[in-house]
């Protein structure tokens, strides 16, 4: 049976026996029950700072919205767009965030989706056990994005609402414009969330069909009917008026039969060779910025692409 210690009665014990003289044994015992003490208050010590430090890293991101580690934006910029996002958030019970970086490179990733869901994961961001946010990160020198979405960023983003987001975000960003493509990404993140909090996100309709068009069938037949029977109806009478106008003739085959008689007299003929005229046209080459990748998995969805 292992022999429990306790420091406070081993010390008294210990005092008796060295009263008696027999205190050698119960000295060592005294000893080894401080060593494991000290290194047991070491370790919790150690717990302590290593739970406090995980937490300050994570919280580090706790309460605020726009992360500028690149700088640049001004600080007015960042704090305008920063008090945006925490409305939308108090508004909507729904997080939306922007992260920039210099180079996502610099983290050990390869793809810049990839990164922006570890950050998102390793920040603890979202509210809910869901953590439910929508996540644009922003990768400058290689002019690099990516969009995550998750939990209910699912639900009220859907691909018709993501392709308006992204369009209008990107032509800001091809020109330079940080501040104005910060400020489009969440005007229309709060315009898809207001459209999903009233029950029918963008391009759903109230049956719970999606229509990618924001539920716009176009025209039906009769409309299709008015705007192009009228024309056709109006050109018709036009070229029977014109037709009716015509005199009968016929196509001279000869070419003798198209000059006046005596007005052309060809004495000689050659052919003189005089320049080359060369066309080039440039090739333009493809570039990441034609088009977004999907992504979806591991509780996450989004896109990602250049600008």
């Amino acid at each position: 049976m292992m022999r429990q210690f306790s420091f406070s009665r081993d010390c008294v014990s210990c005092a008796a026996d060295c009263a008696s003289g027999d205190g050698s044994r119960r000295a060592r015992l005294c000893s080894d029950a401080s060593r494991r003490l000290f290194r047991m208050a070491r370790l919790y010590g150690w717990s302590i700072i290593l739970c406090l430090t995980l937490c300050v890293s994570a919280s580090a991101y706790s309460g605020s919205y726009v992360f500028d580690e690149a700088g640049i934006l001004s600080d007015e910029q960042a704090q305008a767009l920063d008090n945006q996002a925490a409305s939308m958030a108090e508004t909507y019970n729904f997080p939306v965030y922007l992260v920039t970086v210099d180079d996502f490179t610099e983290y050990g990733f390869e793809d810049v989706y990839d990164c922006a869901v570890a950050f998102y994961e390793e920040t603890e961001l979202g509210f809910g056990d869901a953590h439910d946010g929508e996540l644009l990160f922003m990768s400058m020198s290689n002019r690099k994005y990516a969009l995550v979405y998750t939990g209910y960023g699912d639900t009220a983003f859907t691909e018709g609402g993501r392709d308006e987001l992204e369009d209008g975000m990107l032509g800001y960003f091809r020109n330079d414009d940080w501040a104005g493509g910060f400020k489009s990404y969440l005007d229309w993140s709060e315009y898809l969330l207001s459209e999903a909090a009233n029950g029918e996100p963008y391009g759903w309709d109230e049956y719970g069909d999606y229509h990618p068009d924001d539920g716009d069938d176009g025209p039906g037949l009769f409309e299709w009917a008015i705007v192009l029977g009228i024309p056709a109806v109006i050109t018709i009478i036009i070229l029977f008026i014109l037709v009716g106008q015509m005199e009968s003739v016929q196509e001279a085959t000869r070419a003798k039969e198209y000059v006046i008689p005596h007005t052309l007299n060809i004495r000689k003929k050659s052919d003189r060779f005089t320049h080359i005229t060369e066309t080039r046209t440039k090739v333009e080459s493809d570039s990441d910025s034609g088009g977004s990748s999907h992504h979806s998995g591991g509780g996450h969805s989004g896109r990602s692409g250049g600008f």
